[in-house]
């Protein structure tokens, strides 16, 4: 089964507030804008209704100006882009050997790691991963390329990957197969020994923060999402298929990639982290676009929501209900793939306009040398 797409349209009037929400000011303004692209429509499930808020949202947008939503999601996504060292840093004139196919209905983000040593230098970054080129084009996978998107090292840097990645979504391959309606982001080293690094950590949210909101994945924690699998060893091709919205490999193929380290990681804190990191660019370019009329009114919200929202460790401040909520996976609004997260979104605003949390300040098997 493969849920609806929403059209571009609706997906711009829904990523941010109308210009009515705005005029609310500080952290309702934020909510209201994450509520609409958070907010699962009544024809998700096939019903064919749109929910009011919606249909609000998408009335009050059709008398803004042309293109004005789509100019503010620029602005998040550039806010949110991290620094990507492209695929001709390592690769030089090594070519891509077979065809690269576009990936066009990307559903979740998947996690990796090479499964290689840990105890390398940054220097030696670029030839760890022509010697992943190496195998993974040679006879024993004969991919076309590198498996995956994007690499992360352990110093924080993010690497393109297969040919085409930056520019847009293409297909990679994984050991056990590869379910499709994925990106694939490796974390370079080995963890089932060794804790992924802070800068790694950073680096790879801030990657899939950027990613999440170009490919419309909802990353908020528990949020999950539907599609018929491809083929792996794990999930036939042809099963259907429920994963969380970012996976590790091992969610995928019968695997022990990305190792435990790094599996407990993308189960726990990732998700929390990447989705702050995404509200809190909304929250900028929300701001940027308030009026100054509306101080008093954000004053007062941000104090009220603040109020509400406990903090569960140091830089999460998420409502233990919304954490603790069962979210249902649906075809909602933002791309026509959010979830109803109605709590979480707000929780997650208020704690960004609060101040509870900041992360404007981001550390700018499978692929394995031995199976890929």
């Amino acid at each position: 089964m493969t849920p609806r797409r929403s059209t571009p349209p609706i997906l711009l009037r829904r990523l941010f507030t109308r210009r009515r929400a705005i005029e609310l000011g500080g952290a309702a303004a934020l909510s209201t804008s994450l509520a609409g692209p958070f907010a699962t429509a009544a024809g998700a499930n096939g019903s064919g209704a749109e929910d009011n808020t919606a249909t609000a949202e998408d009335n009050t947008a059709s008398a803004e100006e042309p293109g004005a939503v789509e100019v503010q999601r620029q602005m998040v996504l550039e806010l949110l882009k991290p620094e990507i060292k492209p695929r001709v840093q390592w690769a030089g004139d090594l070519p891509v050997t077979g065809e690269i196919t576009p990936e066009t209905d990307v559903r979740f983000l998947l996690v990796h790691h090479t499964a290689s040593t840990n105890s390398y230098e940054p220097d030696d970054v670029a030839e760890q991963i022509r010697d992943f080129y190496a195998f993974h084009t040679g006879p024993e996978k004969g991919w076309p390329d590198v498996a995956y998107n994007f690499f992360v090292d352990r110093f924080g840097g993010i690497w393109e990957a297969r040919a085409g990645s930056v520019d847009g979504a293409v297909r990679g391959d994984a050991t056990g197969g590869s379910q499709g309606h994925a990106l694939l982001c490796s974390l370079i080293g080995d963890h089932s020994t060794a804790e992924v690094t802070p800068e790694a950590k950073a680096a790879m949210a801030g990657l899939l923060a950027w990613l999440s909101v170009r490919y419309e994945v909802d990353t908020t924690p528990g949020t999950t999402t539907m599609f018929t699998s491809r083929g792996s060893n794990l999930w036939a091709a042809g099963a259907e298929v429920t994963a969380r919205t970012i996976s590790g490999h091992r969610d995928m193929s019968n695997t022990s990639c990305p190792g435990d380290f790094a599996y407990n990681w993308i189960g726990g804190e990732l998700p929390t982290v990447v989705t702050g990191m995404v509200v809190d660019a909304v929250s900028n370019v929300t701001e940027a676009a308030r009026p100054a009329t509306s101080t008093t009114a954000a004053a007062t919200t941000t104090t009220a929501a603040a109020a509400s929202t406990t903090t569960t460790t140091a830089g999460e401040a998420i409502t233990e209900e919304a954490l603790a909520s069962d979210q249902p996976s649906g075809d909602g609004a933002f791309g026509g793939r959010f979830p109803a997260i109605a709590g979480g979104a707000a929780a997650v605003s208020a704690a960004v306009i609060g101040g509870l949390v900041r992360l404007r300040n981001r550390t700018n098997d499978a692929g394995h040398t031995g199976t890929g």
